[in-house]
């Protein structure tokens, strides 16, 4: 008789079962990938947000555990957003 033994031991099963596994790694990557981005974008708001409220650049790289310069380019990247709507009126 044919048994799950047997039939795990196919080319075609192990095919398949290769190809499942590649998508489903594959799709678990997709939603770290969203996940970090989405994270990112949650970040640049707050240290926005915390940069006009007076807060230094250096304690929010404190804060964020970031590099001082990461944090200014985030604030003038941030700082050029909010001025692009206003450009076009």
């Amino acid at each position: 008789m044919f048994t799950l033994s047997d039939l795990k031991h196919t080319r075609f099963y192990q095919d398949v079962f290769a190809e499942g596994k590649a998508e489903g790694e594959a799709e678990a990557q997709a939603k770290a990938q969203a996940k970090a981005q989405t994270e990112k974008q949650r970040n640049k708001v707050a240290i926005f947000r915390i940069f006009s409220m007076g807060f230094a650049t250096e304690d929010i790289a404190t804060i964020f555990d970031l590099p001082v310069s990461e944090v200014a380019a985030i604030i003038t990247e941030s700082q050029q957003e909010q001025s692009e709507p206003n450009q076009s009126n």
